[in-house]
């Protein structure tokens, strides 16, 4: 299945292919209670979104709604900037040692 993950719905029990970073219909949770739940539920799914939209590829269209709107914008971009610290300490690695 592709996914559109240039606009990402945050809002509880929120359905549709935008979702994929909504919590249960049933989530009260504050901003660090969802963030818990974004790191233990859909920690892959975030990192597999920033490897697609870090780098050259980055979202500059990201729209993100909901509840969880601002927490979920600082969890992304806190990922992306750890992808993006990888992929330069990996390049050094590549030529450090040639």
């Amino acid at each position: 299945m592709i996914r559109d993950y240039s606009r990402i719905d945050t809002a509880p029990g929120a359905e549709g292919e935008n979702a994929m970073f909504s919590p249960p219909a049933n989530f009260a949770g504050d901003r660090r209670e969802y963030l818990a739940w974004l790191k233990t539920e859909r920690e892959q799914q975030l990192r597999f979104m920033a490897r697609i939209f870090c780098g050259p590829n980055r979202c500059l269209n990201l729209t993100v709604v909901g509840h969880y709107k601002e927490a979920f914008e600082a969890a992304f971009e806190r990922v992306c900037q750890q992808r993006e610290r990888d992929l330069a300490a990996f390049r050094r690695g590549l030529t450090n040692g040639a």
